[in-house]
């Protein structure tokens, strides 16, 4: 773990494009969005995309005026309702709509025709937009992925996390007759266009979905059809793959199973059956697309495409597990802002070292934790700015993990810790939470206010430091952290485990001389300091 500067690096400009889209301004929370229907052609060999866009909603308020979101690289061909072509402003990358008189409570639909050459994705899935790529065999390859690039990258929408199309989304993408579309949720139909050379597909999700989980895959794909027993009943698993790796991916993907019981175990019921679970294979690594996880990996438990998909011991594929995560983490439980990603991410890596304890003990989980620890940083607080289109990756990941094994070991309890962990994921199922929700659920159901230890650990750039000094017959200990933070940890004395509560007050403890003292920093995310001033009465 790298040690923090003295200050925090300064989190990014807002800019007036993250300001239109991070905020909730009342052109955006005059409507609540029920369903999208979206309709578009693909054209692989031009890289071009054309079609509508119809948004039914709620009226939240009285409104003339709402704003919906497109990247300004698109082409807007026409805002239509009740047979009215609307009058619109572009903004950066939001559009502003005049409607005539809409009252609170009424449901409408509005269309958005357009079109044009979405984004490529430089460097997928950390670069969002289009990949445009060929297969081993140089057959047409396409994916899309978008998250914190948002998915007004390529389609309309109102593009913000926090509102999700409560009643689902239907896609429809008509793309050249040789390749077959794969999308979120159930397949609905396939229509063919003989005369130019085309199919339509239309997949639908009956559930409230992340909007950048929306997506759409390209190739010469074929089914690989699994089932999974859970608690009596039998669901449907079905895969799609390139048709060339369809044996690999039938024993590879079988472990998707161990996965989904897993997680039904420890964080409750996966949320979406009626629109099914599948892994779909892309060319970049994979992400976490709502009931359509896409994956990219090597087909190998022991060999990732990336380093860290392969430090699970051979027991699972890391980055198959990570997005699947995401189906609890990020899709069912949801930040509301993306200054919260840590929810979806420190949640996810939290949820594997879970999975190898329960695979093989605790003692291989925390090695697990600490290889992963090597990589914080340490540079900022891994909860951001609200309201700004911040989405806080970095140490998230790995921080935000840490934090969950240090809360662990701090309620020293693990029946009321795994219960406030499974709790939590059911009573937030599909539903939006923030740290300070997360905060208040572990206060509710230990009785401690962890308040202190949430600023710390979220709130600033630096775990805190634990001074100590061992003199003679005395252990002197105190907290160089932030005002007020007294989180207990643990200590071996000669072997037996002891519980101590530092303060950023000098304390000590009596131990015999000679005395064997380790600071079990394998539990808790902290530094450590000797400090010889701690023995002097005069100390500071």
């Amino acid at each position: 773990m790298a040690m923090p500067p003295d200050e925090p690096e300064s989190f990014p400009k807002l800019t007036e494009r993250n300001r239109l889209l991070g905020d909730l301004l009342p052109e955006r929370t005059c409507y609540d969005v029920k369903h999208y229907l979206i309709n578009m052609d693909i054209d692989v060999d031009k890289k071009y995309i054309k079609g509508f866009v119809d948004i039914s909603a709620s009226a939240e308020e009285n409104f003339t005026s709402l704003q919906f979101d497109l990247a300004r690289k698109m082409k807007l061909n026409g805002v239509y309702y009740l047979d009215q072509t609307l009058k619109t402003t572009r903004k950066k990358d939001a559009v502003f709509v005049e409607f005539p008189n809409v009252n609170k409570g009424d449901n409408f639909t509005f269309r958005i025709d357009y079109e044009g050459r979405p984004l490529e994705a430089k460097r997928p899935p950390w670069d969002g937009g289009f990949v445009w790529e060929k297969d081993k065999k140089g057959r047409p390859y396409v994916s899309v992925a978008c998250e914190g690039d948002g998915a007004g990258l390529w389609w309309p929408l109102k593009d913000h996390i926090a509102d999700e199309p409560d009643d689902g989304a239907t896609m429809t993408f008509t793309v050249p007759e040789e390749l077959f579309c794969v999308s979120n949720g159930r397949l609905l139909d396939i229509s063919s266009d003989i005369k130019n050379k085309k199919k339509s597909y239309t997949w639908s999700v009956n559930n409230p979905i992340n909007n950048y989980n929306i997506s759409v895959q390209l190739g010469h794909y074929v089914s690989v059809q699994d089932t999974i027993n859970r608690n009596g009943v039998t669901d449907t698993l079905n895969h799609y793959v390139l048709d060339y790796h369809e044996e690999v991916a039938r024993n590879h993907f079988k472990q998707a199973k161990t996965v989904i019981r897993f997680f039904e175990k420890y964080f409750g019921d996966y949320q979406w059956w009626d629109d099914g679970y599948k892994l779909v294979e892309v060319s970049y690594l994979g992400m976490e697309h709502q009931s359509a996880v896409t994956y990219g990996n090597n087909w190998d438990n022991w060999r990732g495409t990336r380093s860290w998909t392969s430090k699970y011991y051979g027991i699972v594929d890391g980055l198959l597990f990570h997005e699947t995560a995401h189906e609890w983490w990020g899709n069912s439980v949801t930040a509301i802002d993306p200054a919260h990603m840590w929810i979806h991410e420190g949640m996810a890596v939290y949820s594997e070292a879970l999975f190898i304890e329960d695979q093989l003990g605790y003692n291989v989980m925390v090695d697990f934790l600490l290889d992963k620890r090597k990589g914080i940083k340490n540079k900022v607080p891994i909860v951001g700015p609200r309201n700004q289109n911040y989405w806080a990756f970095g140490d998230s990941y790995i921080k935000g993990a840490w934090i969950m094994h240090t809360l662990r070991h701090v309620i020293d309890n693990d029946e009321t810790w795994f219960n406030i962990l499974k709790s939590f994921a059911v009573d937030n199922a599909k539903g939006h939470v923030s740290t300070e929700d997360f905060l208040n659920y572990v206060i509710h159901n230990t009785g401690y206010n962890y308040q202190i230890i949430f600023y710390q650990y979220f709130y600033t750039h630096k775990p805190p430091t634990l001074e100590y000094y061992q003199d003679g017959t005395q252990f002197f200990y105190r907290w160089d952290a932030v005002s007020g933070f007294n989180m207990p940890i643990d200590i071996n004395v000669n072997g037996l485990e002891r519980r101590i509560v530092p303060t950023k007050d000098i304390q000590e403890i009596e131990i015999s001389e000679f005395s064997v003292v380790h600071i079990r920093d394998w539990e808790f995310l902290m530094f450590l300091k000797e400090n010889l001033n701690l023995s002097k009465r005069d100390a500071s």
